[in-house]
């Protein structure tokens, strides 16, 4: 469970206290290939929540990390404890994958609406750069667009950011 953080002067949150409140929520992806215990990539991901049975809980990451033929996926906490994780879908195009776990009571991610973000106010990324050896990384920056076009095989609008990303911060949490 993550600890209440006392909100600081001004009703916003530290940065300590932001790393405090969200770190439990962000998890590693570790992606190895069938029937091997050898790593072939990792990533981030978010606790999103829990089924309406009480026995998975859904993890959000990004189909890339995901998405190779042939995987199977575990799902590491921020007190090193695994999982393994069923692939529940995922779509290339938008780039979201969901794993879900046969666990329950892992911390959930507090979701925002991005939708109120402003150019310039700060942001923060929580991943794990580099893999596990770097869990919960926690990076800042500011807002510099929140509404940048792009194109690859089709356009998208997206926030653009000054908070530093690595290999390995795929799927995690960018926050305000």
């Amino acid at each position: 469970p993550v600890t209440p953080t006392k909100i600081s002067t001004g009703g916003v949150l530290s940065t300590a206290q932001i790393a405090a409140k969200l770190r439990p929520s962000n998890v590693g992806i570790v992606v190895y290939t069938r029937n091997s215990n050898s790593s072939a990539g990792e990533g981030s991901g978010i606790v999103m929540g829990e089924d309406k049975t009480g026995t998975y809980t859904y993890i959000i990451t990004c189909a890339h990390v995901i998405n190779d033929a042939g995987v199977s996926v575990r799902v590491q906490t921020e007190d090193g404890t695994t999982y393994d994780a069923e692939i529940a879908g995922f779509d290339t195009r938008t780039d979201i994958g969901v794993l879900k776990v046969e666990a329950t009571g892992l911390p959930l991610a507090e979701i925002g609406n991005s939708a109120t973000l402003k150019i310039g106010e700060p942001i923060y990324a929580i991943g794990n750069p580099g893999g596990s050896a770097f869990f919960g990384s926690v990076t800042d920056g500011i807002v510099s667009s929140i509404d940048r076009s792009i194109s690859s095989t089709y356009t998208m609008t997206v926030i653009q950011h000054s908070a530093a990303i690595n290999p390995g911060n795929s799927g995690g949490a960018l926050v305000n």
